[in-house]
């Protein structure tokens, strides 16, 4: 599909409509999917409040990424610490402090609305820990992931609950194994 010159940069990925419109770029193509199934905030401000939260999951992955990348094995373990020790714990905290400011942190970010900020950060969330797992069935040192979010005891319940959603939880149940 890429090949056939429709990618509007020339490049994966993008998403080709019922209707025929073309969208590349993967913050464009989630906001659209979330828009048309129901799961973005119907206020503009919670909209970009959800967009600061989706933004923050990527800066994490980004700052993850640099490690996992890294060619040079003393940078990379210095790397990988200063994120497991450091950024992970104070980020999760401060995900915390939102998720808090919201009805108590006894719902979702929004509420009792699911939108994609909560999706993109649980998505994160499990997605380091059978990362992480993989990592230590292969015999590679690495963190106790359990026991840095099980510092935040809001995001561990919050966590639970919207892997519960009945549609997230069966998807969890079928998807295809992943190394990441």
């Amino acid at each position: 599909e890429k090949a056939s010159g429709r990618a509007p940069f020339g490049q994966m990925p993008f998403l080709v409509t019922p209707e025929g419109k073309v969208l590349a770029q993967s913050g464009a193509i989630m906001k659209y999917i979330c828009k048309k199934g129901g799961v973005s905030p119907s206020d503009s401000f919670d909209e970009a409040l959800a967009d600061m939260i989706h933004d923050g999951v990527y800066d994490l992955r980004n700052d993850l990424s640099k490690g996992h990348h890294e060619k040079d094995e003393a940078k990379k373990i210095e790397l990988m610490t200063k994120f497991f020790l450091t950024t992970l714990p104070e980020r999760l905290g401060k995900f915390e402090a939102i998720l808090k400011s919201r009805d108590e942190g006894k719902g979702f970010f929004f509420g009792d609305k699911l939108t994609y900020a909560d999706i993109s950060f649980v998505e994160f969330a499990n997605g380091l820990k059978v990362s992480i797992d993989n990592q230590k069935a292969k015999g590679n040192p690495m963190p106790d992931i359990g026991e840095i979010i099980g510092k935040c005891p809001l995001l561990v319940a919050y966590i639970d609950r919207v892997l519960a959603v009945p549609e997230i939880k069966t998807w969890v149940e079928k998807r295809p194994d992943s190394e990441i």
